[in-house]
């Protein structure tokens, strides 16, 4: 193991699913989401991602609802989406179907009409006009905190232990990147003396960020800082390499080799949250127009070494991206068979103990727009082809020739003279290693 001093290898099989409780049905409550844990559980998810719950600001509000990382109450549950005994009965309700739930928690900064604005005004920053202020110009609905003032420390500290006294198996930092080191590794030790098999997701920022803060002056963790605390985090520092893609900036090797990049400068047990949407970023099919290349993005998800992280609603199909600040649910009755087919076959075949090892992986390069994925044991060796530019024709590949046995369709997979031919859907197969 790294730094991280826990086995954090598990989390390359398992699946995160992301929900926005007011988003997520026309409801818009715990009990809804709770009437569809069992749909969840049969896509292959085994952890449940909420969004904030607690209560949003009123004073400088984005849109209708506001902001859910706006936080007024860190305690709270905002009224319209249930009472904390509803949100108890999900954590049960989740737990019930053998997944784990954790949630969103937003400490870089609260609501700008947060109690502690008037209690504890020493948390906050001000300027010569006695007006709260930020870093970042267009959060204009929130205020930083004050991580100088010890006692801001104390206070998170026990807003954490609060939520895992309710039965919370772990929580998603949102930009932990912008907080001090030394209040991350504090509070992970409370968590972990309460229980050490909590899992700390963290949203990093991509480098494009990093550069920003830190030539103003800010703080701003690194990646491999922030591995020090969190078990697993966002792939936001290839996301530049991403979205060039799509915008056709850069080609698909300079994704590859940011790819492999994170393989030569994270620890070796590193776990990347492997997404192609989220609440801040386009869904797939915005991006790529098109069904077929969307489910080679959504296999990419599971088959790039780390854990998948799966936004709701990308079982639909849709482009559109759910409102944060006003009410905007998904449509459920798109749900696309085919997506939900691929994914509960993607997320069967990640338990396979081969993703989670620190050995034999890598990512092979070709011409063509095409994702290839290798993980190697042993007695075996796992092939993943991401055809994510709809190419035609055949494939080189330096495997033998043969035939074999596509791990989620069961369909025969050729490969003849050296090459193999493309398809408009994920090609994931088994060969035995050669004895040497």
């Amino acid at each position: 193991m790294g730094i991280n001093k826990k086995d954090t290898l598990s989390y390359r099989n398992q699946m995160i699913y992301q929900v926005f409780v007011r988003n997520y049905s026309g409801e818009g409550t715990f009990k809804a989401l709770q009437a569809d844990l069992e749909r969840i559980r049969a896509l292959g998810t085994d952890i449940l991602y909420l969004m904030p719950i607690q209560p949003i600001g009123v004073k400088a509000r984005k849109g209708t609802f506001g902001s859910p990382y706006a936080i007024k109450d860190y305690t709270g549950i905002s009224p319209d989406l249930g009472t904390l005994n509803d949100f108890i009965d999900l954590i049960k309700a989740t737990h019930s179907k053998g997944m784990k739930i954790i949630l969103d928690i937003v400490f870089h900064h609260t609501a700008r009409d947060h109690h502690w604005v008037k209690e504890h005004p020493g948390f906050y920053f001000f300027d010569e006009k006695g007006e709260l202020k930020n870093k970042v110009g267009d959060w204009w609905d929130i205020a930083d905190l004050n991580f100088d003032v010890p006692q801001v420390h104390f206070e998170l500290v026990k807003v954490l232990l609060y939520w895992m006294d309710l039965g919370l198996d772990g929580f998603r930092f949102d930009v932990p990147s912008l907080l001090p080191l030394d209040f991350l590794l504090e509070a992970k030790q409370a968590m972990r003396n309460k229980n050490p098999e909590i899992f700390l997701l963290g949203e990093s920022v991509d480098s494009n960020y990093v550069d920003y803060l830190r030539y103003h002056g800010f703080g701003c963790l690194s990646d491999s800082e922030c591995f020090q605390v969190f078990d697993a985090l966002y792939e936001y520092d290839t996301r530049i390499q991403f979205n060039g893609y799509f915008e056709k900036k850069n080609n698909l090797e300079a994704f590859r080799n940011a790819l492999r990049m994170q393989e030569r400068i994270y620890p070796v047990d590193y776990v990347k949250a492997r997404n192609v949407e989220n609440h801040d970023n386009q869904r797939i099919r915005f991006y790529t127009g098109d069904h077929a290349k969307s489910i080679q993005w959504i296999a990419y998800c599971f088959i790039s070494k780390g854990i998948a992280f799966l936004q709701y609603g990308i079982e639909t199909g849709t482009d559109h991206l759910p409102n944060l600040f006003e009410k905007d649910p998904v449509d459920w009755s798109r749900l696309d068979d085919e997506l939900i087919y691929w994914i509960q076959g993607l997320a069967k075949m990640k338990k396979n103990p081969i993703f989670a090892q620190n050995k034999g992986y890598k990512i092979v390069s070709h011409e063509e727009d095409v994702l290839h994925f290798e993980y190697e044991n042993d007695d075996n060796i796992f092939v993943g082809i991401l055809n994510v530019g709809n190419e035609t024709g055949i494939l080189s590949v330096d495997h033998p020739d043969g035939v074999y046995t596509h791990l989620i369709t069961g369909k025969k997979i050729e490969i003849v003279h050296g090459s193999i031919a493309l398809m408009d859907r994920p090609i994931c197969f088994m060969l035995p290693k050669e004895r040497k």
